[in-house]
């Protein structure tokens, strides 16, 4: 018999040994730790991935009725926001507002620029805008950059058509878009996957079959957690349904300012207990939002909060969440809804959207047998040309750990960088390995 080491067995490390020491994360776990002792021993709620309006409406009311709830903001937290970014669902008449349309013109210079980028005989991966420059294009998408960061927080970029271009070539050209954008590109998951391919797995096993079946339902609100800017190019699109919406987390603050500021009380603590799912440490803690350097930024994902059963359920023995965080991670998710703006989407949209002021979902779609499954390819981005949000410090670790960190000298905790253009398939079933469930 093979006796299998200790370290075979151990979880796999959550951070390398690089960040643990530049970011101090024993001394703070040692501090968790307590923090935990005192918390555990408190009832968790009842809270699952499906909102439940019901079980949200009780629970409110039940908080509200027990009294005791703080009545202004935190500490030098605004009672209200104001800018660009706070917004509704009638603040853009036209789509137009947020569409840009590629011209002719456009096109021609892409193919130039694919010809200039192809004449360094590089992988795709490898383009930034120096390698792919658009002389009449790219000060447009600095501007829409600008309106990324700056302005209302989300952009359309619409024209391009998926069909007219190898996939090596395709993927080159929404890359050298987005490197107008922000041009750091971040790791995805452990395995150190570039793209995500947001589709369903497309074989016809049970398993399958039960996970495409909840994967196409409605998602609730939520961020990628670490990343400024989220991009999604649009490689096909459902046959009904499946429209990605978004919302402004700055006007969700608003509404609980004036109605509920207790819950931005609990949204700001730093105790929410996010799963690593197996890893070392098996989870970690910090606030879902902040108020820092004049900015709301919001950041969460609800699966590592909550889980999504039945196939990335809770990992057993860590913290559930309480009453009041149940209540406030569904507030977010109904007032977003009330607000939220639903964007008509094309084949070849590439969507830009800051990841730190807006919120966004997923409505349920149909693929009909026969046809193309929809189809997004995900790629997060960051702009580390003074654009990026200043971060407090516990997204700077989670900034690290996804655009700094090459585990370059530990070894086992070493990962890579993998570009699949296309989806990875079961050589066999075709089954599509590795979708685009997680936010990490």
């Amino acid at each position: 018999m093979t006796m299998l080491s200790d370290a075979a067995t151990a979880p796999a490390p959550y951070y390398s040994q690089g960040l643990r020491a530049r970011f101090n994360i024993d001394r703070v776990r040692l501090e968790q730790a307590d923090v935990d002792a005192r918390l555990n021993g408190g009832k968790c709620a009842d809270i699952e991935y499906e909102v439940d309006e019901a079980k949200y409406r009780a629970r409110s009311t039940a908080r509200v009725k027990a009294g005791g709830l703080p009545t202004s903001v935190p500490d030098g937290w605004p009672t209200k926001l104001s800018g660009p970014l706070v917004w509704t669902s009638n603040s853009f008449p036209s789509e137009d507002e947020y569409v840009y349309h590629l011209t002719p013109s456009d096109k021609t210079e892409i193919l130039a620029a694919l010809a200039f980028f192809k004449s360094h005989n590089l992988d795709s991966q490898k383009v930034t805008k120096y390698l792919f420059p658009l002389p009449d294009l790219g000060p447009i998408l600095s501007g829409i950059c600008n309106d990324i960061y700056l302005g209302k927080g989300f952009h359309i970029v619409r024209g391009l058509d998926p069909d007219d271009y190898p996939l090596a070539d395709l993927t080159a050209i929404y890359l050298g878009l987005s490197s107008y954008v922000a041009s750091r590109r971040g790791r995805q998951d452990q395995r150190g996957s570039m793209l995500i391919h947001v589709m369903q797995r497309g074989d016809q096993s049970a398993e399958s079959t039960l996970h495409d079946s909840i994967y196409s339902s409605d998602k609730p609100f939520h961020t990628d957690t670490v990343t400024d800017t989220l991009c999604l190019f649009t490689q096909e699109l459902a046959s009904s349904g499946g429209r990605s919406t978004f919302a402004s987390a700055w006007t969700v603050y608003n509404e609980l300012a004036a109605t509920r500021p207790d819950l931005i009380h609990t949204l700001g603590s730093p105790d929410w207990p996010f799963d690593t799912y197996g890893r070392d440490p098996p989870f970690y803690r910090r606030a879902l939002m902040y108020f820092h350097d004049h900015r709301l930024i919001t950041s969460f994902s609800r699966r590592l909060l909550v889980g999504h059963a039945p196939f990335t359920p809770r990992s057993k023995a860590i913290p559930g969440l309480t009453e009041a965080q149940a209540e406030a991670l569904d507030a977010v998710h109904f007032i977003a809804k009330k607000h939220e703006i639903k964007p008509r989407m094309e084949r070849g949209d590439i969507r830009f959207v800051n990841n730190l002021g807006l919120l966004h979902r997923r409505e349920a779609f149909e693929n009909v047998q026969g046809s193309k499954p929809r189809h997004l390819v995900r790629i997060w981005l960051n702009n580390d040309e003074g654009m990026c949000w200043n971060l407090p410090r516990p997204l700077r670790l989670a900034w690290a750990r996804v655009f700094d960190d090459d585990f370059e000298e530990e070894g086992s905790d070493k990962r890579g960088r993998y570009w699949d253009y296309a989806p990875l398939r079961h050589p066999v079933t075709g089954r599509v390995l590795n979708t685009g469930g997680s936010c990490d």
